[in-house]
């Protein structure tokens, strides 16, 4: 018999014996295909199967299940016979709300967030170039060779990494990560990594761990949660001083790579020249200023000033006296002027004569016979009878 063979008769038969079953439990992980198809993992607290719905079902349905939903199916079981993987197709589906493990998350969420642990004014700085690094995850898992790969590559030099190994996931996980964190807390480290790659909702669960949380509050050291991809969240993520969405991003952020490095240098380098230069052209400038403003108001200066202010009224002074010597000049010479003029008229008119009659001047035409006169000249006068 040919393996596919076996696969077709184990498919009839699971289809012709669990042809109309009622299944429930909580959602673990969903995919939402292109096909319009949907597959997920159903799961109680003891066992897990792989369910599928096509299009055909689910689009009757006005909603979407998410991770951590509790649902109600109505279906039959198959088996995938291209890979011999056992199934439960879903017909109908009813959301009941949410799982146990959604729930316990939420109300674990809750009470924490209650109690101030996420707040930001607890959250620590990460440094900017640590030197002591401690990576708590399992020694074995693909997260820690992705990291320490990724640090090779960017070839930064200028950290020491520590790994502590601790399980990443089951019952016990908690606790063994709880040792590894406290252990890491005491060496001084400048940064711890909690780190853990992709899996399910419940295999992320041990880090939903309410001692857990409150080991990371408490913890001295600043701490990044890097679990699972960027669409997981779990409580450590909350708490921590800072969330990666995975463990690789964790690596990004912290270190940068050599040639980044080196290139930030050459930005530093061209930064600080350019500052100092800035500062001496700024120094000079002020050196110059107060050397202008202390001979400005030196004796030396001073007394310049002054002696400058002197010869400047020394010069209003001498310029207003020839302006007065000028003005008396001047009028001196029309005083002169009108002299000669009055002089030359003196000469002109001194035999001239004019009759008086009773200290009146009389006009000759208006004389009388023995009217008695005055005969008047520019230097001298005589009295006269007229005949």
């Amino acid at each position: 018999m040919k393996v596919s063979e076996l696969n077709l008769k184990a498919k009839s038969l699971l289809e012709a014996h669990f042809e109309n079953i009622s299944l429930s439990g909580e959602v673990s992980k969903i995919t939402f295909h292109g096909s319009g198809h949907w597959y997920f993992d159903l799961k109680d607290e003891k066992s897990s199967i792989a369910c599928a719905m096509f299009k055909g079902f689910n689009s009757r349905l006005d909603f979407k299940p998410k991770v951590g939903d509790f649902l109600e199916l109505n279906g039959f079981v198959s088996l995938y016979a291209e890979s011999g993987r056992y199934q439960f197709i879903a017909k109908d589906m009813k959301n009941s709300g949410f799982g146990d493990l959604e729930a316990q998350f939420l109300a674990l969420k809750e009470k924490l967030e209650k109690e101030g642990l996420f707040e930001i004014i607890h959250k620590k700085p990460l440094p900017n170039f640590p030197s002591k690094i401690a990576l708590i995850t399992s020694l074995t898992s693909a997260a820690l060779q992705d990291m320490l790969k990724l640090i090779n590559q960017k070839g930064y030099f200028l950290a020491q990494i520590y790994i502590f190994n601790a399980l990443t996931q089951g019952s016990i996980a908690p606790n063994s990560l709880i040792r590894a964190l406290q252990r890491a807390d005491e060496y001084g480290f400048d940064l711890i990594i909690i780190a853990r790659g992709g899996g399910s909702r419940e295999d992320l669960f041990c880090f939903n761990d309410e001692g857990l949380a409150r080991a990371i509050f408490h913890a001295k050291t600043p701490i990044i949660s890097a679990i699972g991809h960027e669409i997981d969240y779990v409580i450590s993520d909350f708490v921590a001083d800072f969330r990666a969405p995975t463990p690789s991003a964790a690596i990004d952020l912290i270190f940068m790579s050599k040639n980044e490095l080196e290139q930030k240098l050459d930005e530093l380098e061209f930064a600080l020249k350019t500052c100092l230069k800035s500062k001496i052209h700024n120094a000079d400038f002020s050196l110059l200023s107060l050397e202008r403003l202390f001979k400005a108001k030196s004796l030396h200066a001073i007394i310049e000033d002054k002696i400058k202010q002197i010869e400047f009224l020394q010069k209003q002074l001498n310029s207003l006296i020839r302006n007065k010597l000028e003005h008396f000049k001047l009028k001196l010479m029309s005083l002169n002027n009108a002299f000669l003029q009055h002089e030359a008229f003196f000469q002109k008119s001194k035999d001239l004569v004019s009759i008086q009659k009773n200290g009146q001047k009389i006009r000759l035409e208006e004389l009388s016979k023995d009217d008695i006169i005055t005969l008047c000249s520019q230097d001298t006068q005589r009295e006269a009878k007229l005949l």
